[in-house]
């Protein structure tokens, strides 16, 4: 696909989606083109006779248009070479290799809202090489190519022993039983669900209430105002409730780790079935594990939240798994939201 990295002869190439780009770029030149057309007649002078008015018009635009691909395509358009020695990024023209041995690559997602709402995400790779620090923003960038092109450059892998006695006794040390408690969450959808039908129950009951002869005259003919809004809350809290229903079923109540696969609530899950786990990073506020099986199906547990407790710790499972998939590598990746 065009939107995923590339391997070509031992090298990965991740870029963004040349469709989407082409998509974005059509759809602002003629946002872009109409305001031109629009407007900019307002400001020119009214001497000027209408064909000199429909060149300048066509002229703006199109100088708008161009602008506008020559961004997407050029200025913004971030292509990222690894190979195993070294590492290209720029863009045509403007770029600069970084040999792997010496260079040290890490993430930065930032999440942007407009009143209280998520209104985008900008996603950038930081370079460390030498006594420099380089920020790379890559605009276009999918979560999913983002999180491979960070598995690619940082695979997670074992610390280093000289003996390996001790790295099977590191091993072992670790916990393969984890526990999550999800009575914070449960909780929270019980409630949910008991508004919801609250709600319901008064719409319903003003309803009826109307079709009883002379309310509509008494003096209670007010409550008739309540059955809109209570309808409407009743239907977002009852939208509330069902996907907070679907979020507990994603919760498990126990997850094992041993060195043949994983096992959530007794259903075991081989890693020769899987062609990549996910864990969020432990510094998250939310913490998912993800399975991207070999089939193309994909499935998501939540582990730990404010309101879903792990124990023991959810970064000791993300040890426990490090350690058992050690004999695969590339299987296990953090998902970087």
């Amino acid at each position: 696909m065009l939107n995923q990295a590339e391997a070509v002869s031992g090298e990965r190439v991740f870029r963004r989606n040349p469709l989407r780009s082409a998509v974005g770029a059509i759809v602002l030149s003629a946002v872009l083109s109409a305001v031109t057309l629009f407007v900019l007649p307002k400001f020119l002078p009214r001497t000027m006779n209408i064909s000199t008015r429909g060149v300048l018009v066509l002229v703006v635009a199109i100088a708008l248009t161009v602008a506008v691909f020559a961004g997407f395509f050029w200025f913004r358009n971030i292509r990222i070479v690894i190979r195993p020695d070294a590492v290209e990024i720029g863009k045509a023209g403007n770029r600069e290799t970084f040999p792997r041995a010496t260079t040290a690559f890490r993430s930065k997602i930032t999440e942007h809202r407009t009143n209280g709402l998520p209104s985008g995400t900008t996603r950038a790779l930081i370079v460390h090489t030498g006594d420099r620090e380089i920020t790379i923003e890559l605009p276009g960038y999918s979560r999913p190519l983002f999180n491979e092109l960070m598995a690619t450059l940082n695979p997670i892998a074992l610390p280093v022993f000289d003996d390996p006695v001790a790295a099977a006794r590191a091993g072992a040390q670790l916990p393969t039983q984890f526990t999550i408690d999800a009575t914070g969450e449960r909780r929270l959808a019980t409630r949910i669900t008991v508004a919801a039908v609250v709600f319901l129950v008064i719409a319903i009951g003003v309803g009826l209430l109307v079709a009883v002869p002379g309310f509509v005259d008494s003096e209670l003919s007010a409550l008739i105002l309540l059955a809109p809004f209570a309808a409407v809350a009743a239907i977002g809290f009852g939208i509330g409730a069902v996907q907070r229903r679907r979020l507990v079923r994603s919760i498990p109540a126990q997850v094992s780790v041993d060195s043949q696969g994983i096992r959530i609530d007794g259903v075991d899950t081989p890693y020769a079935q899987l062609a990549r786990i996910w864990l969020t990073p432990p510094a998250y506020p939310v913490k998912r594990l993800r399975f991207d099986r070999a089939a193309g199906k994909t499935t998501t547990h939540l582990l730990a939240s404010s309101r879903v407790g792990i124990t023991p710790d959810y970064g000791d499972l993300l040890l426990a798994v490090r350690a058992r998939t050690a004999h695969l590598p590339g299987l296990l990746s953090l998902d970087l939201e």
